[in-house]
């Protein structure tokens, strides 16, 4: 995830930057929405006496849960190259726009972590 762009269609920086940032907290977010679906759907077929759907939810979980993990390492890193060439505040305005959820896992919440780190 490089903030240069290709030779044929010269861009600003920020604005590269920001079209990333953008792309990694969408992809968060979608990922989020995916894995709190599928847990749903598991806890719904929990209580089923059908072990292989079962064995199928907690694989989709598994797999969503990985899903969430790596958008969470693209949107840190996203945000870190960000830093090198938009401020701070920009960033985070960015994800706050974009996820307005309060809460501990929201991408505006992992932005300033990582950004202070």
């Amino acid at each position: 995830m490089s903030l240069s762009t290709s030779s044929s269609s010269p861009a600003d920086p920020r604005t590269e930057a920001r079209r990333l940032l953008t792309d990694a907290i969408s992809t968060y977010l979608q990922s989020c929405k995916d894995l709190a679906a599928a847990t749903e759907r598991a806890t719904e077929t929990s209580g089923s006496i059908d072990t292989q759907a079962r064995r199928k939810a907690y694989q989709t979980l598994t797999e969503l849960g990985d899903q969430v993990r790596l958008a969470q390492r693209r949107l840190v890193t996203a945000a870190k190259q960000a830093r090198r060439v938009m401020p701070v505040a920009d960033i985070e305005e960015v994800a706050k726009k974009l996820d307005k959820r309060d809460t501990t896992e929201s991408a505006a919440v992992l932005v300033k972590a990582a950004l202070v780190g």
